[in-house]
């Protein structure tokens, strides 16, 4: 089975109200034609407007959070449990509890905060695709003040997204097959 190509168009705009242009046309081209496969804007600064229009981008990294805060709560105490009962083993004394309770709720906590902060940051990296290299189209100015649009479209079909980027007045296009 061979992989198929993907081929990107990387538009770069200096005012904003042209960035949300393009992206708006390129949905509605998608919606038309089934031209784009993705769109992905890169902003110095947040712009809630064009986000409402690419829709809503969902990360799952609260679940990670609250079942590493699970397994360490599970794990701490299960650790605490253990060791009480190894000492009470050795040395048995009337009237202790096997495990006790009061003790073990601190390290319990500390686990949960533990785990969690650690998976937090694991599900962080993970979705954040980091280490990445950058991509062959990027380009610094759009760290800067500048506002780039990626495309990721069909090759045979790229001249009409190619068409709607000049239309809305970029600066510059760069295209990659990779």
């Amino acid at each position: 089975m061979r992989r198929r190509k993907k081929h990107f168009l990387f538009g770069v705009y200096d005012d904003f109200d042209k960035a949300r242009d393009v992206v708006s046309e390129l949905k509605v081209l998608d919606l038309k034609e089934m031209v784009v496969d993705g769109i992905e804007l890169y902003s110095p600064i947040e712009h809630p407007e064009v986000e409402e229009i690419l829709g809503e981008f969902h990360q799952p990294i609260q679940r990670f959070t609250f079942f590493g805060a699970i397994t360490g709560a599970c794990c701490a105490f299960l650790l605490v449990a253990a060791a009480a009962q190894a000492m009470f083993t050795v040395q048995p004394q009337g009237g202790k509890p096997v495990i006790p309770l009061p003790m073990d709720i601190v390290i319990t906590y500390e686990g949960t905060i533990m785990f969690g902060v650690y998976s937090t940051i694991i599900a962080f990296l993970i979705y954040a695709g980091m280490p990445k290299r950058l991509k062959k189209y990027y380009t610094q100015k759009v760290s800067e003040d500048q506002i780039g649009v990626e495309v990721q479209v069909d090759p045979a079909k790229s001249d009409k997204a190619r068409a709607v980027l000049e239309k809305c007045g970029a600066l510059e296009i760069r295209e990659v097959t990779q």
